[in-house]
Parts: C-alpha cells; sequence; structure tokens
C-alpha cells in the first residue's frame, strides 16, 4: 500500500510566496512616495526611522491582505470542486431513506434511457455512473467515513482498505509521513541558518495542525465546532454549502501555515528598527577588555606624544622656570581664548551665564552685576 504525502503544490506553494516573493513588493513604497508626496518636497530617506516605520505599515498590510486572500483561495476552490454531496443535492447529514428518495428523483432526470433526444447519450452515460458512485460512496459507511474526513483522493490511494480501521490507519501514517518530513526539512534549514525568523511559530504550526488531522481521523463525529458554529450558519445566510471534515482540513492547514508565515515575517518587521541598536556580533566580557586595554594604549600614546612636543617647544627655556612658566600662561590662555571660546556650545552658555547676570537692570545702566 503506497502512502503518499497530502500537501499539494496548492498548500506548499503560499510558503514560497511569503518568503521569497512578497518581501520584494518594497519598491511599492517608492511609489507610494511618487503619489502622496509633492514634487519638490523631501521624502523619507532609507534606515531613517519614518522611512522604516512606513516601510513596516506597507508590509504589514500586504502579509494581511494576502493572508486573507488564501484564505478566499482556498475556499473559493472548495466550492467549485464538486463532492458527493453537492452533487447529489443532499446536506452532509442525509441518511439512507432520504438519499435513497432523492436518487429516485435523480434517475428520472439524468439516466441515458429517459433524457432528451437532444442529449449525449454518452455524456448523460457518464454522468450518472458517477451520480451512483456518489450514491454507493455515501451508502457505504467505511467509504463515507473514509470520503468525508479524508476526501476522495483516499478512495483511489487506499484500494485495497475496507473497514475504518483501514481507511484510519492509512490516513495516520499519510500524516506521520507528510509532517515527518516537514519537520525534518525545518530542522535541517534551521541548522544551516535558514528560516530562524519565527521558526517557533512554524513548529507550533506542524504541532497543531497534525493534532487537528489525528483528532479528525480518531473520532466518529465531525469536529463539534463545524457542526455546531459554522455549518449552521453557512447553512442559515446561504453563504456556501456545509464544509465536509475534509474541506475544513484543507482550510484549516492553509491558513495556519500562512499565519505561521505572517508571524515569522513581522519579527524580521519589528527587528529592523533604526531606533534599537544591533548587538554588536562579538559582545562578550573578552571581548570588551580588549577594547578597554586597547584605548588605554591609545590614550597612553597619544599623552606621551603631548610631552615630547612640549618638551620640545620649551627647549630654548631649559634652566629658565620663569620664562617656562610665563609661556606655560601664555599657552594657557591662547587655548582658553582661541580654542574654548570658539566652540559653540560655549559661546551659547556665556551668553545665557550674562544674560542671567543683567537681569532686572534698566536699558544702558552699566555695572558689575
Amino acid at each position: 500500500m503506497a502512502i503518499q504525502a497530502s500537501l499539494p503544490w496548492d498548500t506548499i506553494g503560499p510558503f514560497f510566496v511569503w518568503q521569497f516573493l512578497i518581501p520584494l513588493a518594497r519598491w511599492i513604497q517608492s511609489i507610494l512616495y511618487s503619489i502622496f508626496i509633492r514634487a519638490g518636497d523631501p521624502k523619507p530617506q532609507p534606515g531613517t526611522p519614518r522611512f522604516v516605520r512606513h516601510r513596516r505599515q506597507l508590509l504589514m498590510l500586504i502579509y494581511a491582505a494576502y493572508f486573507l486572500f488564501t484564505l478566499y483561495e482556498v475556499d473559493h476552490g472548495l466550492q467549485k470542486r464538486s463532492n458527493a454531496y453537492n452533487d447529489l443535492g443532499v446536506p452532509i447529514t442525509v441518511d439512507e431513506n432520504g438519499l435513497a428518495s432523492r436518487f429516485r428523483k435523480l434517475t428520472v432526470r439524468f439516466h441515458p434511457d429517459k433524457v432528451g433526444p437532444n442529449v449525449d447519450r454518452e455524456q448523460a452515460n457518464d454522468y450518472y455512473v458517477h451520480l451512483k458512485h456518489a450514491r454507493d460512496t455515501i451508502l457505504d459507511p467505511a467509504k463515507r467515513f473514509a470520503y468525508d474526513r479524508f476526501g476522495p483522493d483516499i478512495l483511489s490511494q487506499c484500494s485495497q482498505c475496507v473497514t475504518i480501521h483501514d481507511y484510519t490507519m492509512h490516513a495516520l501514517l499519510v500524516v506521520l509521513v507528510t509532517y515527518g518530513g516537514l519537520l525534518a526539512f525545518l530542522f535541517g534549514a534551521n541548522a544551516l541558518g535558514f528560516l530562524k525568523d519565527g521558526a517557533y511559530w512554524r513548529y507550533l504550526a506542524l504541532l497543531a495542525v497534525a493534532t487537528y488531522e489525528v483528532r479528525t481521523a480518531l473520532r466518529n463525529d465531525h469536529p463539534s465546532f463545524l457542526a455546531r458554529f459554522v455549518n449552521p450558519l453557512a447553512v442559515s445566510t446561504s453563504l456556501r454549502p456545509e464544509y465536509l471534515p475534509f474541506q475544513a482540513t484543507i482550510v484549516i492547514r492553509k491558513a495556519t501555515f500562512s499565519l505561521a508565515q505572517f508571524l515569522g515575517m513581522l519579527v524580521s518587521l519589528w527587528r529592523d528598527d533604526p531606533k534599537k541598536p544591533t548587538r554588536a556580533a562579538n559582545d562578550s566580557e573578552e571581548a570588551r577588555h580588549k577594547q578597554v586595554d586597547r584605548l588605554q594604549g591609545i590614550v597612553r600614546d597619544s599623552a606621551a606624544d603631548a610631552s615630547r612636543l612640549l618638551d620640545l617647544e620649551t627647549t630654548p627655556y631649559q634652566g629658565n622656570e620663569r620664562a617656562k612658566g610665563d609661556l606655560r600662561s601664555a599657552l594657557k590662555k591662547y587655548m582658553v581664548q582661541n580654542v574654548v571660546h570658539q566652540e559653540r556650545d560655549v559661546r551659547n552658555a556665556i551668553g545665557v551665564s550674562m544674560a542671567k547676570r543683567r537681569a532686572g537692570v534698566p536699558a544702558g545702566a552699566r555695572g558689575n552685576r
């Protein structure tokens, strides 16, 4: 009995869209700037807090829109795809008597011997055979159990299955192979340094979906949230036909994996914040001590160079301590008046101090207040 993974491309495909294609949509930001910012006005530059904030908001909007689109896409595909109950026009809770009554009416309409002369007999026969196959599937308890929970593909994949136990064991093996392979893929990718952002949410999504599928395979009843809430709401509002368990599994699987990708992308968005300085690659205690030692060495070398230059400039005054003292005073005065006082912050501080000292003095008055 062959075991096939149950993750088709329409489930795996969004992973590549999330991971590789959506990040390329950042060029939309420059287009929006050209539309909403007038010509000549300054635009936020890459790396600035405003630019990063706009980029984060734009990408979050794109992520949320694509997440909602994936849910609509998978549900719309399920509605377009035929299933045994919709083809027969019966509810998913139909019993044997109700199914027999409905099939008699369909026989009157679609039996090849009773269709009109302008109808293709071969197509009519194929459709009638399809209806009989759908009826036989629902009438067989084991096949109906497998069809409701695992979809029509399991009937062809497990052609040797006869009992509910056979179908259940086959489904559990499929879950083990599918999610075991995905788990091994994630472990390998993380070990190589890939897909680390949001890794927790991916593992949690795998565990949640696998648990739900195992629960669906082992229980005879339909999931309670379908029977009590979702399907009654769908019937009362006529929005769509009732969900079968395998249809709900497809929607939940895609929604969970897409949500995990969504959360993983948000991690990188909130990490790339210019207001939060990035941690150095080597920020250990030993590296810090080495940096301090290098700074101390630079300071010692600078002090030694300054001392040598000062000694060189005072060479003509060797033996004349008074002249050396006058030279030091002159240098100090020069540094204060021509270097320190030229600093903008120093001038501002002096101006503020003078304004405070003369506060309340009449205009034109002279004094030392």
